[in-house]
């Protein structure tokens, strides 16, 4: 190279493509990647808005489409079956902020068809195993929650109980607890998120902005539950053996974190 020369190279501008948080939002990132025939190799799913913007780099903003969400939906469970799914959807729920690019990746190298096993047993896929952790990760937290949430009556009758998950786990308990109580109106209110799960008696369950409702207007606690909260932890005292007491045990099987939130506990 003679002096004065300098040397050009190629660069090739690497697509950012920035989805909603939400489940919709990513899916519907997923399917535009493969809509708009990006290079799947330079392309980035940003979950969210970030301070910091990547040089070389050219922004796509992706509105969420509950449409486009639901063909990969099935797209996903045709081609890698139902657990491969809900492993997705579950990891979906993380608060990691890589969660989308790892489920893109994950899903880019399943549909290559180069491995021939069950997509979520593939370990020498870096994007396998992260989608994997995370699932885990948040399948722990509302499993856990299943047993730990705790409902109060209000004086009209409506069943509320507050959580404090470090996922966005609200999604996984509606099912669960839309089974138990099919019959009871309730509210479990998320309150790190901001989100609410409202179900009505005999009816579906639905999540709302909790922005959108006035919680600080709930009514009261009813006289009926104070009285049954107190039985409770007056139950709860007369059961335990101080002289058996096992404290890390108990931590190990109920973290302090879930606490705060459970009478038996305040």
């Amino acid at each position: 190279m003679q002096n004065g020369e300098t040397k050009t190279m190629d660069t090739e501008e690497q697509k950012i493509l920035v989805c909603e948080d939400s489940d919709v939002g990513i899916l519907t990132g997923i399917y535009e990647a493969y809509e708009r025939k990006v290079d799947h190799n330079t392309t980035y799913l940003q979950v969210g808005e970030e301070e910091n913007m990547r040089l070389f780099s050219s922004y796509i903003e992706i509105i969420p489409s509950k449409l486009k969400a639901e063909k990969v939906i099935r797209t996903i469970e045709r081609r890698f079956g139902r657990e491969t799914l809900q492993i997705i959807l579950e990891a979906l729920g993380s608060t990691d902020r890589e969660k989308g690019q790892a489920v893109y990746q994950m899903i880019v190298f399943g549909l290559k068809g180069e491995y021939k096993g069950k997509l979520i047993d593939c370990l020498s896929c870096d994007a396998v195993v992260k989608v994997v952790a995370l699932s885990t990760t948040v399948w722990h937290e509302y499993h856990h929650l299943y047993g730990f949430v705790r409902f109060q009556e209000l004086e009209n009758g409506i069943l509320y109980a507050v959580i404090h998950p470090k996922n966005h786990v609200l999604v996984f308990l509606g099912d669960h607890f839309s089974n138990r109580f099919p019959k009871e109106h309730f509210m479990i209110y998320d309150e790190v998120h901001g989100i609410c799960l409202i179900h009505g008696a005999h009816k579906k369950w639905f999540i709302v902005d909790a922005g959108l409702l006035e919680l600080d207007q709930l009514p009261e606690v009813s006289a009926k539950e104070l009285q049954i909260q107190k039985l409770f932890r007056y139950f709860c005292q007369k059961i335990s053996i101080t002289e058996r007491e096992n404290l890390s045990l108990q931590q190990q099987m109920l973290p302090l974190r879930f606490r705060p939130d459970m009478v038996e506990f305040q």
